[in-house]
């Protein structure tokens, strides 16, 4: 709407009238433009305001990352400074140490044991298989040796030289002729004899005990001289 405000100079005369130029309007009809203006208005509020909802959301996520960092840190951090847990930790690893080197010591002094429990059962039966052996025999009122059983000699300076604590008894016998003086001197020369033997293979003479026996323990009838081959002879004893 329109309104001309310019006077009406012909009005009173009832002529025409003439509206001179440049004459004055206003116009107050809507202005189509306004709500273009307005809208952008608004857009840029809009915007303005999710930018500063994202910078506080943003500041926001930032401190809480930082703080729960802090407090992992701090945490992680206070474990090891406790020195009762380390003091406790450390206790029970040496404690467990300990244990372990103990049953060690324990397992290998009873494997020990046992072995040496076999030696001594195995030397025990070495012994007493060479008991009461014949390593050597002789001739008729003589002390040299007429038989040597070789392999049993070997088997005897094996054991003794395993064995340096042990003591070996040599025995001399003799067979039944002739008088018992003889006989017993015979027996005791025949046994010195192997003590030598023994010796100069290395045994150490105080641990071998030679005694003569005379005609005692016959291991055949002297009635014949096959039997009393056998009587003239040397054994061993291995207590």
């Amino acid at each position: 709407m329109a309104f001309d405000l310019n006077k009406n100079d012909g009005s009173a005369s009832g002529g025409p009238s003439v509206k001179p130029k440049g004459s004055s309007k206003f116009d107050l009809s809507k202005n189509e433009t306004a709500p273009l203006t307005v809208a952008t208005s608004k857009s840029k509020t809009w915007i303005i305001g999710l930018i500063s909802v994202l910078i506080i959301g943003g500041g926001i996520w930032y401190y809480s990352s930082n703080t729960t960092n802090a407090v992992h840190k701090v945490s992680t951090a206070a474990v090891p400074s406790d020195p009762g847990s380390t003091i406790v930790a450390e206790t029970q690893s040496k404690a467990q140490a300990g244990k372990v080197v103990t049953d060690t010591a324990v397992a290998i002094s009873t494997i020990g044991q046992d072995k040496q429990i076999a030696e001594n059962v195995s030397d025990d039966k070495s012994a007493a298989s060479l008991n009461h052996k014949i390593p050597v025999s002789f001739s008729q009122g003589s002390s040299k040796f007429s038989s040597v059983d070789q392999a049993l000699i070997k088997r005897i300076i094996s054991y003794l030289s395993e064995n340096p604590a042990a003591l070996i008894h040599v025995n001399g016998y003799a067979s039944s002729e002739g008088p018992l003086a003889v006989n017993q001197t015979i027996s005791q020369a025949r046994a010195d004899e192997f003590k030598k033997y023994l010796v100069s293979n290395h045994i150490t003479e105080s641990r071998i005990i030679a005694v003569g026996k005379g005609i005692e323990n016959p291991i055949a009838s002297n009635a014949g001289h096959a039997g009393r081959k056998k009587n003239r002879r040397v054994e061993i004893m291995l207590p």
